[in-house]
């Protein structure tokens, strides 16, 4: 009699197990399928959605892809009367616009959606990041490292700053948003092979000192040899920029980019290096009032990295030297020397943020 009990138990509580299980099952596998198909997913499929239309709407006629070195806005509605794309609703149960910003990238072509409903708004990379680091003159005061506004820029400074992004399979600095709102990156390691910033006869010096003139340099011509390289899946993120040329004489030492740019610039640069005002602006020391103050070491993220290396700036006060920075300091050397550089590239705030919160081990990612 007990056994038969105990089997009935059993099959009681096998049947339980069935009833109770399977409703329990089924809310597990609707909560994980919304996490990879609810709203935010949908809105990103809307964006993928505008992309896609954007390509065919380009690929149909090639007269609609925008000059290099510049790009076209495409609206939502337009992508629809053409015929590219179904009315907005289709996609998603919310009163939406979007548009797509297409940028020809050294001949490239970038397609950047942007979509703002009732419920969701694209976030581009500049927003996150200006999201997660706005700084204000109060924390400057207390030295808080962050991103600053400076002149219509917002520029990174401070010690402690998540401005890492990942991107091309490499890790790279963001020095500043600009006035346009592209964001100014610089590789976080120097090239591993040192070069000479120029190796020419100098008819000044009757030597092979090298000329100052960064256009004619070899370190230009070894910065557009490496842009040859790049894959184009990277190209395409890369846009021109200017270059800060402009040659100091040895006693303009203040921190002042009027004298490192100014109209001393080279225009629709894809790949470049540092000038002298990247590592100074970086300081949040109010000491640090000179291109050579020792102050500008204090709560400045460079000095993470101290080695020396070349910049853009060359010496006005003769045809053979240009202008380096190492140990927090700037230094006068020959064209002729060998020093480590860094690359510099700009990309465009418009692409979307997509994860990262600019750490080192968790950094903004640019796909």
């Amino acid at each position: 009699m007990l056994d038969a009990l105990k089997k009935v138990d059993k099959k009681l509580w096998i049947l339980l197990g069935v009833v109770i299980g399977i409703p329990v099952l089924i809310i597990v596998v609707v909560a994980i399928a919304r996490m990879f198909s609810g709203p935010g997913s949908n809105y990103q499929k809307l964006e993928e959605k505008l992309v896609s239309a954007a390509e065919d709407y380009i690929k149909d006629d090639e007269k609609r892809i925008p000059d290099p070195g510049t790009s076209i806005e495409i609206s939502a509605d337009t992508l629809v009367s053409e015929g590219y794309l179904k009315e907005l609703t289709e996609y998603i149960d919310d009163t939406c616009s979007g548009k797509v910003t297409v940028m020809n990238n050294g001949g490239l072509s970038l397609y950047l959606p942007e979509v703002t409903c009732t419920e969701y708004k694209s976030v581009t990379l500049a927003d996150q990041i200006m999201t997660d680091s706005l700084r204000t003159e109060e924390d400057a005061l207390a030295y808080k490292g962050g991103l600053y506004e400076m002149n219509g820029e917002y520029v990174f400074r401070g010690k402690d700053v998540n401005n890492y992004v990942s991107f091309g399979g490499t890790t790279w600095r963001i020095l500043k948003i600009d006035q346009n709102g592209n964001l100014r990156l610089v590789k976080n390691e120097t090239e591993k092979k040192t070069t000479r910033w120029d190796t020419k006869f100098n008819a000044e010096t009757q030597r092979s000192y090298g000329i100052n003139n960064y256009v004619t340099s070899d370190l230009y011509e070894t910065l557009n040899n490496s842009y040859s390289s790049f894959k184009e899946e990277n190209k395409r993120h890369l846009i021109p920029h200017d270059v800060c040329i402009g040659k100091r004489k040895e006693t303009d030492r203040n921190v002042d980019l009027s004298i490192d740019c100014g109209e001393n610039v080279l225009s629709n640069q894809y790949l470049s290096t540092v000038n002298l005002s990247d590592f100074v602006l970086a300081s949040l020391d109010e000491n640090c009032k000179s291109i050579d103050s020792g102050s500008c070491s204090n709560f400045n993220y460079w000095m993470e990295n101290i080695d020396t290396v070349w910049t853009t700036n060359a010496s006005a006060d003769n045809t053979y030297e240009v202008y380096t920075f190492g140990n927090a300091m700037s230094q006068i050397a020959r064209a002729n020397g060998k020093n480590s550089y860094y690359w510099v590239v700009y990309v465009s705030g418009r692409e979307l943020y997509s994860s990262g919160t600019g750490t080192a081990k968790d950094p903004y990612v640019i796909e």
